[in-house]
């Protein structure tokens, strides 16, 4: 499992700010955490569901899943991006916007079962076709 300070590396990484060879700054980790928070807070409020609860030390274990991490990472270095006046690489612009789609898409094939599952027998039939291996009745 990942900790805080690797997302925020990884972003930092991906800007090309932060050599791999070396420890954050306390600034860096201080202000990549709050970004992080705010983004994942963001995330959680447009509906994006991954769990998230605030972080407060680079120490602690990302609360994300793993599948999660690229999405998270590249997404953070293009939060993170002003603050450093570097300019953005077009693949990690492409790599947040991929991965931040594979995490909606995800969320929502989870979503769409859970709320499948609660409805009373034979009300699902119409989503039967939109839900892979969903058992019609």
């Amino acid at each position: 499992m990942s900790t805080v300070a690797d997302i925020i590396r990884d972003a930092l990484r991906h800007l090309r700010v932060q050599d791999p060879r070396q420890p954050l700054s306390a600034e860096d980790a201080r202000d990549g955490m709050r970004m992080l928070n705010l983004m994942m807070r963001r995330w959680e409020a447009d509906t994006l569901a991954l769990g998230w609860n605030d972080v407060t030390d680079v120490t602690q274990t990302l609360p994300l899943p793993p599948e999660a991490e690229l999405g998270v990472g590249y997404s953070l270095a293009v939060v993170l991006r002003p603050g450093f006046g570097v300019d953005l690489d077009p693949d990690v612009r492409d790599g947040a916007e991929k991965y931040l789609v594979a995490l909606q898409r995800d969320a929502l094939r989870v979503s769409s079962l859970r709320h499948g599952a609660m409805l009373p027998a034979g009300e699902a039939d119409g989503y039967c076709d939109s839900l892979a291996g969903w058992p019609r009745r």
